[in-house]
């Protein structure tokens, strides 16, 4: 509730009216204060992200307390620091709508009895009893002071926000907090000061220049710290940096310590910085610590750092990952523990989401926490990065009778008879002046309903609209995936290449569009599928692909060198005619570097000297046989090698956004990832798990494409009959007249809701009698010639996918098959 408000008055503050302009002049000491103590790339629309929430808080709090309760808060310098920039903000009433949704939820729940001090706390993620004032106050406000002065006009206020991240609230019992980032620290302050848990009598403020075995330099300055006393509680450290601080100073820390790095982390052939601050950590903090560092998503996702993700395991108690707010960054969280037993890691994509906990056999901590679901990827969203780029919406154009038909000559005839009654009825024209002598370009083939492709005509202002809203292309072929979700209709896929209309899924349905391109104005287009996703797919897969493939070097076959140039050399060394070659295989071998095509051709020409001097020889026959032996095996290998890598460079180079595509199609129709994972699916947007053979699925899912849009075999099996003679069995009715004969004949498994694919289909080339009475000379029960092609036609097609799925889809999606487990839906 609270994170969907701001994020609706975030996209209202950044692309909205003139909010960015008017937020950069009233801001601008606030932006200077950032860009000075936070990172130097915070800009305006970072700051448009904290008004958000500003905004929101503000409102929860008018709503929830009465103005007595609100005095202290309204009078916080830091409370009217951001309120004075948006009480001057022009068209404010914008957010109204926001708003106004949110109090109708807090109010329901006010209605159903919850205390309004307990939805606060639940809706603020406060401390059960802690006194609002508290919120704002103590040292936080000092810390502030301390760091933020001498930045320009009220440079020391700061707005907390209120979104805190639970590890640091579920920690609140640690004795020490060590942050290497201010903004992190902008978080835990929040917690820190509030007034019944204190964290100590003092803080310790530290450098972060590492100097040998000294690593810190401690500093007590700020007396208002003092006055927090607590003398059952250890003193808080809190340290200021970044990841790419922390690597200042480490590698050429003292010798003790980088011996200690090497022990515990001997797979990190990367020597990450983060490893000497996890050892101090462990050793300074281990009686209940925090360490927080802020850096990039290497540390939590890439394959080289899997062996140091595991011995952080067996040194951290808990690990929490959350996405840093206003960078692209991660912020980690390290839990030390007395006990030191592990209790998991857990990832938020989001600083409006919850917490999930990854699986522990995961390599990857920022992956959800389903066994199944510890490698997929989100398809498309605007809280997480995603394999697609963009959602386009329908043709905003409904279903008139007399805007769609299957024959175009006569969709075009109903137009102008409309339009002969519209004008003479008010005046007013269905196609405007300019149009009607080129009514021809307007017209185009568009999917009313799934499976259901008629002419469509769209008008002057309807093509507008869409070109404004799609990125163009509305007449342009361009693979799309449909998907609907609904919990009455389930999880639903279509595949089109034309657009489709405003009521092609029913109103229930919630739908988005994936297209594999988006087009410009000027007819050009580019790959819906994100360079994240491109990447992601070739940091997984890549490393998956055979070594050996990747040159064809002397170090691939160093140990079979060494062992049959021995074998050589044994009979070459007393004849110096054969030996010279011998003795380049030897100067090759040298450099590991070197390619196995100078170790061939060498090798070709010492036989072939070899043959020419010693053929026939009766007492050279034992070294003819084993050098030719030697020779046969080395050779053998090379070529093994060249196919290894001829298949490596042809699968490298099959790792493209347009197969990734495919590979989404074919998983998300596999039936066991529709049925394992219904409920996530019709709940949240579809993850795609990465399996181990992407060039497998990626052609599977071409071939279910290249199979919806186009009818494969010439022999039509139905034909429609005009007669009494209708089986039930075999026959499907379509009116009171005519019946479709031999259905029987087809696959008919698939559902779409309660009715089957082919049930609706018939149902769908049913046409309703037009109100209008200048079109029902149009109307027939009866189907038409065209019509009846189209019926049959789209009938066989979603039969002919039907069989495609069952000949080209494995019927398992994973490979040793475990146990579901399912995804929590996020709140």
């Amino acid at each position: 509730m609270i994170g969907e408000a701001i994020q609706n008055i975030q996209q209202q503050l950044l692309f909205a009216g003139n909010f960015k302009n008017e937020v950069a002049l009233l801001g601008n000491h606030l932006i200077k204060t950032f860009k000075k103590s936070f990172f130097p790339t915070f800009h305006v629309d970072d700051l448009l992200k904290m008004m958000s929430e500003h905004i929101v808080a503000d409102s929860v709090s008018s709503l929830l307390f009465s103005p007595s309760e609100l005095l202290e808060l309204n009078a916080d310098p830091i409370h009217q620091a951001f309120d004075e920039i948006y009480q001057k903000l022009n068209e404010k009433e914008v957010f109204s709508d926001s708003i106004h949704q949110l109090y109708e939820k807090i109010n329901i729940l006010v209605e159903n009895g919850s205390d309004k001090k307990e939805i606060y706390t639940q809706l603020m993620g406060r401390e059960e009893g802690e006194e609002l004032p508290a919120y704002f106050n103590g040292m936080f406000k000092s810390l502030m002071k301390k760091h933020l002065n001498n930045a320009g006009k009220n440079a020391q206020y700061l707005y907390p926000s209120f979104t805190l991240p639970p590890f640091l609230d579920n920690e609140s019992q640690s004795n020490t907090i060590v942050c290497y980032d201010l903004l992190v620290y902008y978080w835990c302050a929040v917690c820190v000061p509030a007034s019944k848990r204190s964290y100590g009598n003092s803080l310790s403020f530290t450098d972060i220049q590492p100097k040998g075995q000294t690593h810190f330099e401690f500093k007590e300055e700020d007396s208002n710290l003092d006055k927090l006393i607590n003398l059952n509680r250890e003193p808080v450290q809190i340290v200021f940096g970044t990841i790419q601080q922390m690597s200042l100073g480490n590698r050429s820390a003292h010798k003790e310590w980088t011996s200690k790095v090497k022990k515990v982390f001997s797979g990190d052939q990367k020597r990450n910085p983060v490893s000497y601050w996890l050892l101090w950590a462990q050793k300074r903090l281990g009686n209940n610590g925090i360490l927080v560092i802020r850096g990039d998503h290497s540390l939590a996702a890439a394959p080289e750092y899997k062996f140091w993700r595991q011995k952080v395991s067996e040194i951290c108690h808990r690990v929490y990952i959350q996405a840093h707010p206003y960078s692209q960054q991660l912020v980690y969280c390290f839990i030390f523990d007395k006990e030191n037993d592990f209790d998991g890691i857990y990832y938020a994509p989001s600083y409006l989401e919850d917490f999930s906990e990854i699986n522990r056999d995961s390599g990857d901590w920022i992956t959800l926490s389903s066994d199944e679901y510890s490698k997929f990827l989100c398809m498309y969203s605007d809280k997480e990065k995603s394999i697609f780029q963009d959602t386009v919406n329908p043709v905003p154009l409904k279903n008139k009778s007399w805007g769609t038909d299957f024959n175009k000559k006569i969709l075009h005839q109903k137009v102008l008879d409309f339009q002969k009654e519209q004008h003479s009825q008010n005046g007013q024209s269905v196609i405007a002046n300019a149009e009607k002598n080129k009514y021809k370009e307007v017209y185009i083939k568009a999917f009313q309903k799934p499976f259901v492709k008629k002419w469509s005509y769209i008008n002057e202002s309807d093509h507008k609209a869409w070109n404004a809203l799609q990125k163009f292309g509305l007449e342009q072929n361009n693979p799309t995936i449909c998907i609907g979700t609904n919990s009455s209709f389930g999880f639903n896929i279509t595949l089109v290449n034309t657009c489709v209309l405003g009521d092609f899924f029913e109103r229930k349905h919630q739908s988005n569009l994936l297209p594999y391109k988006i087009y410009k104005a000027d007819g050009s287009y580019q790959e819906n599928i994100t360079d994240w996703a491109l990447y992601r797919f070739k940091q997984y897969y890549l490393p998956r692909l055979p070594e050996a493939g990747k040159k064809s070097t002397v170090s691939s076959i160093k140990e079979l060198l060494d062992t049959e140039i021995i074998t050589i050399g044994r009979h070459t060394q007393r004849l110096p005619v054969l030996h010279k070659y011998t003795n380049q295989i030897i100067d090759i071998q040298q450099d590991d570097q070197n390619e196995l095509d100078e170790i061939q051709q060498v090798l070709l020409k010492l036989q072939e000297k070899m043959l020419q001097l010693y053929r026939g020889a009766t007492e050279k026959k034992k070294m003819i046989s084993d050098i030719n032996t030697s020779i046969a095996r080395l050779s053998k290998e090379i070529k093994e090698l060249g196919k290894i890598q001829i298949e490596r460079q042809l699968k490298e180079s099959e790792l493209t956004k347009e197969n990734i595509f495919y590979y989404c199609i074919s998983l998300l129709h596999h039936e066991k990832y529709q049925s394992d994972y219904q409920k996530e699916l019709i709940a949240m947007p579809p993850r795609i798990p990465l399996l181990d053979d992407f060039w497998k699925w990626a052609k599977i899912g071409k071939k279910l494409y290249q199979n919806t849009i186009q009818l494969n075999h010439q022999d039509i099996l139905l034909e429609v009959i005009e007669n009494d003679d209708f089986n039930k069995e075999t026959d499907l009715k379509i009116n009171s007249k005519q019946f479709i004969r031999n259905i029987h004949l087809l696959q008919n498994e698939l559902k779409w809701g309660n009715l089957s694919l082919i049930d609706l289909i018939a149902q769908q080339y049913k046409e309703r009698k037009p109100l209008n009475r200048s079109l029902r000379k149009f109307y027939q029960e009866k189907v038409s010639e065209v019509k009846m092609i189209e019926l049959i036609k789209s009938i066989e097609m979603q039969s002919q996918i039907q069989v495609k799925l069952i000949e080209v889809m494995p019927e398992e999606l994973f490979e040793n098959k475990k146990a579901v487990l399912r995804l929590r839906k996020r709140t």
